[in-house]
């Protein structure tokens, strides 16, 4: 028998002993004091080499604490932002308890940037303090002269190398780690800031969704651990090897877990080929895949163990359709859809498993909540219509519901847009479709579509057809300008980059022969570049805007310079 929402929430209420003061702090000492003893995290610090490191709540609680305390001898006061660059880690986890602690505001940063992407956002973030991996320092060193905000830069030196040394004026996060791991007393004031996460910047500059600590006072407290009975049962065994800084391991999976008591194993990034065996060896029995995640797992060779796992549930984003029933059957699970983002205002849509969801949707709408499609003037689509996926934000949700962007009042108002009927809807920024029975399909991003000879064309939808191809290991589809290739047309050109698979070779005219007949002559590209590889974010997220910025290139394949003919 299914628990009730209510019930949930009184029994954490209780075993917590949430209060409507109740802080973040609070809630850490009373998980040290009521299950100290109990293992929160496993930390898989080197499979091939069986190294591994076990955390209990009592650890989570003093570890977090000597970095607070760190933090205050250095003269860091409640407010202040704190640039996190840290691979996944215990640290990361004890710099980010440790800061919340005493109310700073920790910017998560993607430790794959370099250069002006790392710069604009410590510098944009207002950080005046750093705390970054050892291996990462380098990025650092070479844009200090750009980050005049930065008083103190602390490394995690743990694993560095014999022969690393720190540079003058640079602290180990271990060195402020050693005075003491007595408990803070800092009054958080519920609408300073807790959190900027920055999206990833796909499609221009980055924006900093922000979170307060509003959020984690009171009963607020709760949503985490709402999420992991939501996603889990008794008896679970919570996985994440995407990075910390992403939304999806820390919100879904990680703080999650540690809420609701669910024993956690964390790598430090995604293998395909060890994936599966690490999943056997902790006894995991939910976690989370994003991107090519799963293409990656089936273009692995088939074992003959491939079902011998206690995997219940995989919570996905985007699978493609067509690798749905096939990743099931192979892998012995179910798939469980769904969609959201990190400034969705808290807006989602989910499967929930249900055997009647159609395979490819990302699910339908919770109780009470309204979801719709609609065209450029706000008019709702009919069935299977492809427009703006949008919510519809109820008078009574407007302040709640509210998407704020750091230093960015125009993107943060732009979320919401108010009908000519006087609703007002959020505005997902993604085209979808809603069939007849109201479930939802992903089509793309809204701004990733290409427009060409007055056809929109989702990019995915060319995506799809190249990446069945059994020589293909993934492919990213895009729109090439005119002004790119010395010519005038106003509207897109349709452009692939192709990532072959391990040893394999093709020419263009012959993935041209394959794709024509499975796509619209519109569909087909003009544009093919062989790659070794597609720029990603840390989350596997492909940046086509890098693409896009290196354009046609010697050795792109042009078809209509080729003379190949297309068929209608």
């Amino acid at each position: 028998m299914a628990i009730s929402f209510e019930e949930v929430r009184k029994f954490l209420i209780e075993k917590n002993k949430i209060t409507p003061t109740t802080t973040f702090a609070d809630f850490v000492k009373n998980k040290a004091e009521t299950v100290g003893d109990k293992v929160f995290m496993t930390y898989v610090r080197d499979f091939d080499k069986g190294i591994d490191e076990k955390y209990t709540y009592k650890d989570m609680h003093l570890q977090s604490n000597r970095i607070a305390n760190g933090l205050l001898n250095l003269g860091i006061k409640r407010g202040d932002g704190i640039s996190l660059v840290e691979i996944n880690s215990p640290e990361f986890l004890f710099s980010l308890f440790g800061a919340y602690k005493i109310g700073n505001y920790v910017v998560l940063v993607n430790t794959g940037l370099k250069g002006d992407g790392l710069q604009y956002i410590v510098d944009h973030s207002d950080s005046k303090t750093l705390i970054i991996h050892w291996t990462l320092l380098e990025n650092y060193i070479n844009i200090k002269e750009q980050l005049p905000k930065i008083k103190h830069v602390i490394v995690d030196i743990n694993e560095a190398l014999a022969d690393f040394k720190l540079p003058d004026g640079v602290l180990s996060l271990q060195s402020i780690m050693e005075p003491s791991d007595a408990d803070t007393n800092i009054e958080i004031k519920p609408d300073n800031m807790s959190m900027l996460m920055y999206t990833s910047g796909t499609t221009g500059l980055p924006k900093a969704t922000t979170s307060f600590f509003r959020g984690m006072i009171g009963y607020s407290l709760l949503g985490s651990a709402f999420v992991a009975y939501g996603m889990g049962r008794p008896g679970d065994t919570f996985f994440t090897c995407l990075p910390l800084f992403h939304g999806n391991a820390l919100g879904l999976s990680t703080m999650p877990a540690y809420a609701a008591e669910f024993p956690l194993v964390l790598a430090k990034r995604f293998s395909a080929s060890r994936f599966w065996d690490m999943i056997r060896k902790y006894g995991v029995t939910n976690f989370n895949l994003l991107g090519s995640m799963p293409q990656y797992l089936m273009k692995q060779p088939e074992r003959p163990n491939d079902k011998h796992h206690k995997v219940w549930r995989v919570n996905s984003a985007a699978c493609p359709k067509e690798l749905v029933r096939a990743f099931e059957e192979r892998f012995g699970l179910k798939l469980y859809e769904g969609y959201g983002a990190v400034d969705g205002a808290g807006f989602n849509l989910g499967t929930g498993g249900s055997p009647d969801a159609p395979v490819g949707s990302m699910g339908k709408q919770a109780e009470g909540v309204i979801a719709e499609i609609m065209d450029d003037d706000m008019n709702i689509l009919a069935p299977n219509e492809v427009g703006e996926l949008v919510f519809l934000v109820k008078e009574e949700e407007k302040a709640t519901r509210k998407v704020f962007y750091y230093k960015n009042p125009e993107a943060s108002a732009a979320r919401t847009q108010v009908a000519p009927d006087g609703t007002t809807w959020f505005m997902s920024g993604d085209l979808a479709t809603k069939d007849e029975n109201g479930w939802f399909f992903f089509v793309d991003r809204k701004k990733d579509s290409i427009r060409r000879r007055g056809e929109n064309i989702a990019a995915w939808s060319i995506e799809r057809v190249i990446n069945e191809h059994e020589k293909v290991l993934e492919s990213a589809a895009y729109g090439i300008k005119g002004h790119q290739v010395g010519e005038d047309y106003a509207e897109d050109e349709v452009m692939v980059a192709v990532v072959m698979q391990p040893g394999q070779t093709m020419r263009a005219e012959e993935l041209l022969d394959v794709i024509q007949d499975k796509l619209a002559y519109f569909q087909v590209p003009r544009f093919i570049d062989f790659v070794d590889a597609l720029p990603k974010s840390k989350v596997h997220r492909i940046m086509k805007r890098f693409l896009k910025e290196r354009g046609v290139v010697e050795t792109t394949y042009d078809r209509e310079k080729a003379g190949y003919e297309i068929k209608r």
